[in-house]
């Protein structure tokens, strides 16, 4: 709102986003009509299309075989290959010639390399099952001939994939007994060379080599021996040390004797024999003795064999007992013999078995010494001799592996010849065709697709166009644009009126029919206008505006209807209230109210009449009017004299509101000059693409003299026609106005005293 002498806040012209709907609504004409355009376009284009017509046969192919190299050979059998072949020369060259295809007047004058492309270019085919069914179809201009070129080429297929197959099958047989010739004539050179071989090497029969074996077989015994001779040392020693150090013999005896039973491979079972050893006097006594190393000897033989080395130790050490245990009766006898009689109660003396085990000990550890030096030198030989001979071994193995290669590849190949030759009656082909091509169908062109494909690009064209419309119209489409585009508020919007409704309305009363707060007092319009009181009323400067101007940028925007009914619902509201008119080039107070027009403002301004002369009442209750009166020459003068002002302020004490109709602020300086001594203007404003430019220009004008704008009404708002008092919508502003004749011309100050076609000057807008 602007003060009184006050500058206007700068307000920037912000760009709203684009209301869809609302441009939609506005511009739904380009769509309508280029849709309709396209429409037509798409017509005539379908009329210039040459027709195409299709046609297609179904061709099965079945392979019956269960033989995974002919799977692999006849690779049509998941149909992946059907395009392909189908549409190659080295089929469609045959189709030609077999049913003569070069005669029908698609081919006619083609030569057969010209007409196979031709042909080619037509077909399509598609798999309808991945192992089963294709479909050939052919496109052309004549329906009539496009079955015969599917027909043919179905036939020429479905006879290709029987030869196909008969030719893989031959071939197949071929490649198998080729494979297993061959692997066979090799396998017999394999083994002759191998023949040869062995025959030079000196290898065994079964290919190992026997120097590898002595060298083991001598190594095992050396571990034997090592293994022995460890044993003896650390018994000896034991025993050895015992002695030095003066045991009893009796303690070492013992001791041997325990020695030998934790060991009675080491000892060979000597200490069992060692306490009854002075009674041992005969060879029975010896064999008697040796049984439990002889048992123990066959379990050994049971658990490793006779060969085994553990079982060969136990051998050596039975020896060595029953060797030990002779010489010990020997030197008994012998003894007894030299010795010279004694007494029957004297006791032979005892032999130094401790010395001779001991003795004994070192002599098995000393055989052991020399059978291991032989040992090492026969297994270094033998080692030597293997070495020279381990190429012969891997040049064995290379042959013998060779050989067993060769030898598997050969049964392969044996097998599956035979199982060739068992699924061969088995196998085979079944190509049929299930349905053949009939007389084509049109699938182009189509006169639903270019209908909607023209109506689609026509109504796109004129989307771009509307929204380039669109774009450069700058006249308001929402009250916020209003707003923020003059800084002012908007008190009121005041929706179209339709014609026939006025016509009946103004029967009876001397009111013009655009009074509708009288005449139609429950019209949305009515209810528009009492929303502008109301605005009035209540707003922060209610009280203080009484007197109140209204005025608009430029004739036609309805400022005396709303002059008339702002004034008449001010009345109803039980407000005194007179209407002035201070329009004195065009005035038009007296008969939008019905009053006479003898006496007015003008009147009294020149002195000639008494306020309450020129005032006149009406039909509404504290509605009052003072018309224009005589018609001045000299408005713009008569409106700035002090009595002017005089005038207004003894209205102001005589009503509660004065309203002042006033002419609008472009077309001429009369409106400027009554500003300054009211309390508030109010404009009435109808929405154009000129608006903004004219609203800006007429509150600059306003503001430079100082005037206090109370608020834009804007008219001419299109609504939806309801019952009673529903709403109506404000989602977008669409304003229709006939061109009204003020006669105030086109420059500022034209003045047309004449007054026969005031009775055409209706503010209001008339909708048919």
């Amino acid at each position: 709102m602007y003060g009184s002498g006050a500058a206007p806040a700068a307000v920037e012209d912000q760009e709203a986003g684009l209301d869809v709907w609302g441009f939609l609504r506005r511009r739904k004409s380009f769509i309508i009509v280029l849709s309709m355009l396209g429409c037509g376009i798409g017509y005539m284009l379908f009329q210039r299309q040459i027709p195409i017509y299709r046609s297609s046969a179904l061709a099965q192919v079945i392979h019956k075989n269960s033989d995974r190299q002919m799977a692999m050979l006849v690779t049509e059998r998941d149909l992946t290959d059907a395009s392909f072949e189908i549409t190659s020369e080295g089929l469609l060259r045959p189709a030609i010639e077999k049913h003569r295809l070069n005669e029908l007047l698609l081919l006619q004058g083609l030569s057969i390399d010209a007409a196979v492309m031709q042909i080619a270019g037509m077909i399509l085919v598609k798999p309808l099952s991945s192992s089963k069914i294709v479909e050939i179809a052919v496109q052309g201009s004549r329906a009539e001939e496009i079955p015969l070129i599917a027909n043919a080429v179905a036939e020429e297929y479905v006879d290709r994939q029987q030869e196909n197959y008969k030719d893989a099958s031959v071939e197949l047989d071929a490649a198998l007994t080729r494979q297993r010739e061959g692997l066979h004539a090799e396998l017999k050179a394999k083994e002759k060379e191998y023949n040869e071989f062995r025959e030079r090497s000196g290898l065994m029969s079964d290919g190992k080599n026997p120097h590898r074996e002595r060298q083991e077989a001598f190594l095992e015994k050396l571990g034997t021996l090592s293994l022995e001779e460890t044993s003896l040392k650390a018994e000896l020693k034991t025993l050895e040390e015992a002695e030095r150090a003066g045991g009893s013999r009796e303690a070492i005896l013992m001791a041997i004797g325990k020695l030998s039973e934790s060991s009675a491979i080491a000892l060979g079972g000597v200490g069992a024999a060692i306490q009854p050893i002075n009674e041992v006097d005969s060879e029975r006594g010896i064999e008697e003795r040796m049984i439990p190393l002889l048992l123990e000897q066959k379990e050994l033989e049971a658990q490793h064999g006779k060969d085994h080395p553990k079982v060969t130790a136990m051998q050596r050490r039975i020896d060595f007992t029953r060797q030990l245990l002779q010489q010990f009766v020997d030197t008994k006898k012998k003894q007894a013999e030299q010795a010279p009689a004694k007494t029957s109660e004297a006791a032979p003396a005892p032999l130094d078995f401790i010395a001779v085990y001991l003795q004994s000990l070192r002599q098995q550890l000393q055989s052991i010494a020399t059978e291991r030096d032989a040992l090492e030198t026969q297994a270094a030989e033998a080692e030597r001799l293997a070495r020279a001979l381990g190429n012969d071994e891997n040049e064995d193995r290379s042959r013998r592996s060779e050989i067993d290669r060769l030898a598997k590849l050969f049964d392969a190949a044996s097998t599956n010849v035979t199982e060739r030759r068992v699924n061969v009656d088995m196998g085979g082909v079944k190509a049929l065709i299930l349905q053949p091509a009939r007389h084509g169908s049109l699938i182009f062109p189509s006169l639903s697709k270019f209908l909607s494909m023209g109506a689609f690009l026509g109504g796109f064209i004129g989307l771009v166009l509307g929204y380039l419309v669109e774009v450069a119209d700058k006249s308001f489409r929402k009250p916020e644009d209003v707003i923020r585009e003059f800084g002012v508020p908007i008190v009121g919007h005041i929706p179209f009126f339709k014609e026939e409704r006025l016509k009946g309305a103004a029967a009876g009363n001397k009111l013009d029919r655009t009074a509708v707060c009288v005449h139609l007092p429950r019209s949305r319009p009515a209810e528009a206008y009492r929303s502008v009181r109301t605005a009035i009323c209540f707003s922060a400067l209610g009280s203080s505006h009484r007197v109140i101007q209204i005025s608009s940028p430029a004739a036609g925007d309805g400022k005396s209807t709303l002059a008339l009914n702002l004034s008449i619902s001010l009345a109803m509201s039980g407000k005194r209230t007179i209407l002035i008119e201070s329009d004195f080039r065009r005035p038009k107070v007296h008969k939008l109210t019905g009053v006479d027009n003898k006496r007015g403002v003008v009147d009294v301004l020149r002195g000639d009449s008494e306020v309450a002369d020129a005032v006149q009442s009406t039909s509404v209750d504290s509605f009052f009017v003072m018309p224009c009166g005589s018609r001045p020459k000299n408005p713009a003068e008569l409106l700035s004299r002090p009595e002017y002002e005089q005038l207004l302020e003894v209205l102001r004490q005589q009503y509660d509101y004065v309203i002042i109709d006033t002419p609008p602020v472009l077309a001429v300086t009369d409106p400027t000059s009554v500003a300054p001594r009211v309390d508030g203007v109010l404009i009435a404003m109808r929405l154009s693409r000129h608006t903004r430019d004219l609203g800006r220009r007429t509150l600059e004008q306003l503001r430079d003299v100082g005037a206090t704008v109370s608020g834009i009404v804007i008219n001419g708002v299109e609504e939806s026609d309801g019952y009673g008092y529903g709403s109506y919508r404000y989602s977008d502003y669409q304003y229709y106005y006939k061109s009204y004749d003020y006669r105030y011309g086109k420059a500022r100050g034209d003045y047309y005293s004449d007054d026969q076609n005031d009775s055409s000057d209706a503010d209001i807008t008339l909708k048919s």
